[in-house]
Order: structure tokens, then C-alpha cells, then sequence
């Protein structure tokens, strides 16, 4: 009797280690493979001949559209990922403890059955807990609506061909503040600042 109440609970354990591993497997290749999306290429063609042009004020300022757009991007989907993952595995976790509670062949026995339904809950419940106290929605969709800014800016650029290039550092910073402020700001620091005033040459039609 002692073997098999043994053999149970190792089992069990076995079972719960699986699924954790399952888990984190299905979230790490969610993420890996998110690295080969592509994010931006129509932009980056844009302002690649002037990142590489001979005006240093114009290569300048495209550079650092290009490359904070590119983080910012890549933070999106990073931490989309990352949201999205906890959030689908925490509910095939709580979808299967049902399903677990109410198969009679898959576990027989009614305790093991009990054991393996309340393992799958509580680690639903803790991938949400995870999910919601480290905000990461919130920092998804912060860098989400940074990269959006960031690549309208580099339209607005190309569009005025680059006059006034340091004109447009200030948006830049505008953006980026903004991003950090919705991540770790209240409800009221998150207000947007108001925007700087473009170039006037680059609002002249």
C-alpha cells in the first residue's frame, strides 16, 4: 500500500512537472519565433539613403527615428509575448483542471484526479497574478503606441526630406518620455505632454 500511495504521488509530481515544462516551452518558442515577424522594412528602406547620405545632420536624426523604433518594436512584442502567453496558457490551465475534474478515464483514481485538477489551477492562477502585478499588458501597449509615434515621426520626416532634421529630435524625446511615463507613471502622470511644434519649414505644405 505504502509503494503505491508512493508510486501516486510520484506520478503526480511527474505530471505536474510536464505541464510546467510544457508551458514554458510553448511561451519561450512563442517568443523566439515573434524575432523573425517583420517590423517595419518599408520604413527603414525609406530612411536608409539618408542614414547613409553625406548630410550628418539628416543622417543623424534618421538614425536615432530608426533605431528607437526598432526598440521600441522589439519591446512590443517581447512583452506582447510574454502577456498574451501567460494569459493563453493560464487559460488552457484552468480549461484542462475542468476537464481533468470531469474524465473518468484518463485519472482513475479520484484523489491523484483531485491532486492533478488543483495543480493546474493554482498555476493558471499564478501565471495571471505574474501577468497582471508586473503590468505587462501596460508595458506592451506602451511601447506599442511609441513605435506608431516613432514611425509616423520618420513618415513626417521623409515627407519634409529631411529639412530642419534636429527639429525632429524633440518628438523623438517626446515619445520615448511618454513610453516610460505609461509604463511606471499613475493614472495622472500618464497624461501625455503636450507635443513640440514641428520645423516650421516642416509644416509648411
Amino acid at each position: 500500500m505504502t509503494e503505491k500511495t508512493g508510486a501516486s504521488r510520484s506520478s503526480r509530481a511527474l505530471v505536474g512537472v510536464l505541464l510546467l515544462a510544457a508551458a514554458a516551452a510553448a511561451v519561450w518558442w512563442f517568443l523566439e519565433d515573434r524575432g523573425n515577424w517583420p517590423r517595419g522594412e518599408a520604413l527603414g528602406s525609406a530612411l536608409r539613403p539618408l542614414v547613409d547620405g553625406k548630410d550628418p545632420e539628416r543622417a543623424l536624426v534618421a538614425r536615432a527615428i530608426w533605431e528607437n523604433y526598432l526598440e521600441t518594436r522589439a519591446n512590443a512584442s517581447r512583452w506582447s509575448g510574454v502577456y498574451w502567453g501567460f494569459t493563453f496558457t493560464a487559460a488552457a490551465m484552468s480549461a484542462l483542471a475542468a476537464l481533468v475534474l470531469k474524465l473518468e478515464t484518463l485519472i482513475r483514481n479520484e484523489g491523484a484526479k483531485k491532486d492533478v485538477a488543483a495543480l493546474l489551477s493554482v498555476v493558471a492562477a499564478l501565471l495571471m497574478t505574474i501577468s497582471t502585478s508586473g503590468d505587462f499588458q501596460r508595458k506592451w501597449q506602451a511601447n506599442r503606441i511609441a513605435a506608431a509615434e516613432l514611425e509616423r515621426t520618420g513618415y513626417e520626416f521623409l515627407e519634409k526630406d529631411g529639412a530642419d532634421a534636429r527639429g525632429y529630435l524633440a518628438a523623438v524625446g517626446q515619445s520615448l518620455l511618454r513610453r516610460h511615463m505609461a509604463i511606471v507613471g499613475g493614472s495622472d502622470a500618464r497624461k501625455a505632454p503636450a507635443e513640440p511644434a514641428r520645423p516650421a519649414s516642416a509644416l509648411a505644405k
